[in-house]
C-alpha cells in the first residue's frame, strides 16, 4: 500500500488551497504526488512527466503554481513533508527495535511531559497573560476551536470559560464538521476573540478558521507549541505549551496545563466568580457521590 501524504503537511496543504483552479494535467500531477509521495521524492522532472502522462513544461507550471521556484526546491519540500509525516512512525519503530520495559517507557513519556511543562511555564511571561484575560473578560462572545488532540483542550476551556465569563462561549470546532465551524466564525465581529488551538501536527482547518476571524476584524488568541506554528503570525496573543513525544506525534499535557491555568486566572480576575461557582454546586449539590 503507497504512502499517502497526509494533509497536515505543508506541501499537502499547498496543492489543497489550488486544487480546484489547477488544469486536467495538474491535477493527474498532484494526484500522484499525494498518492505516491515516496515515489515522487526519488523521481527526476523527466521521470515525474512521464509517470504523469505530462511535459515536463507542464510539472515546471505544476510546481511554480504551488508556489515553488522550480522542481529541486518542490522535491525539497516534498522530503521535508515526508520526514515530518514519518517522524512518528520512525520513532516508535525504534523504540520497538530497543530492549526496554513498559516501565521504563511510562517513565520516559512522564519525564518527557514534565519537561514540556517546564518549557511552558518559563515561556509564560506577564504581559501576555494580562493581554489574554483583558481580550477575555471584555469579549462579548468567545469562539473556539480546535482538531485532533486539540479539541479536547478545546473542550476542557469552554466548560471552564463558560462558567466564569459573562461572554457567550462558543466551541466552535465541535464534533458538527467543518460547514459548522466555519457558520460559526463567519458570525465574528470586532467585539469577538477567537482562541484558537493547534499542535503539530497543525491542523490547516484551525488555520483557516484564525485566518477568517482575524480578517472579520475578531482578535485571535492562540495556544500553540513554538514560534514556528502556522498559528503565531495570524494571532495578536500567542500562549506557548510545548507538545513534544518521542513516541507520539504531540501530547497535549502542557496545553492542558495551560488551558487549566487560563481558566484559573479568569477566575481569579472575575469579582463575582465566588457567586457563579456557589450557584453551581448548589445547583449540583445532590449530584455528587458522598
Amino acid at each position: 500500500m503507497p504512502q499517502v501524504l497526509k494533509p497536515t503537511t505543508d506541501l499537502a496543504n499547498r496543492i489543497a488551497q489550488v486544487y480546484s483552479s489547477l488544469s486536467g494535467a495538474h491535477r493527474r500531477a498532484a494526484d500522484f504526488v499525494l498518492q505516491n509521495p515516496l515515489d515522487t521524492a526519488t523521481m527526476t522532472i523527466e521521470g515525474f512527466a512521464e509517470r504523469c502522462g505530462a511535459s515536463t513544461a507542464t510539472v515546471t507550471r505544476f510546481v511554480r503554481a504551488l508556489g515553488y521556484g522550480g522542481y529541486g526546491e518542490f522535491r525539497t519540500a516534498l522530503s521535508a513533508a515526508l520526514r515530518l509525516a514519518m517522524a512518528p512512525v520512525d520513532s516508535l519503530a525504534d523504540a520497538h527495535n530497543t530492549k526496554s520495559s513498559a516501565f521504563s517507557t511510562v517513565v520516559m513519556a512522564i519525564k518527557d511531559q514534565a519537561a514540556n511543562l517546564e518549557e511552558t511555564l518559563a515561556a509564560i511571561d506577564e504581559k501576555t497573560c494580562s493581554q489574554a484575560m483583558e481580550a477575555m473578560l471584555r469579549a462579548r462572545r468567545i469562539f473556539i476551536v480546535g482538531s485532533g488532540a486539540s479539541h479536547h483542550v478545546a473542550a476542557h476551556l469552554e466548560e471552564g470559560l463558560t462558567l466564569y465569563l459573562d461572554a457567550n462561549v462558543i466551541f466552535a470546532s465541535s464534533r458538527g464538521g467543518p460547514e459548522k465551524a466555519i457558520r460559526h466564525i463567519m458570525s465574528v465581529g470586532p467585539d469577538d476573540l477567537v482562541l484558537a488551538i493547534s499542535l503539530p501536527r497543525y491542523s490547516r482547518g484551525t488555520v483557516d478558521l484564525a485566518k477568517l476571524a482575524k480578517n472579520r476584524g475578531a482578535a485571535v488568541l492562540a495556544l500553540t507549541d513554538a514560534p514556528s506554528s502556522p498559528l503565531v503570525p495570524i494571532a495578536d496573543i500567542t500562549f506557548y505549551a510545548p507538545a513534544r513525544n518521542r513516541l507520539l506525534p504531540n501530547s497535549p499535557t502542557a496545553a492542558f496545563a495551560l488551558a487549566d491555568a487560563i481558566v484559573a486566572a479568569v477566575a481569579r480576575e472575575r469579582p463575582d466568580a465566588v457567586a457563579a461557582l456557589k450557584e453551581l454546586s448548589e445547583s449540583l449539590l445532590w449530584t455528587f457521590y458522598q
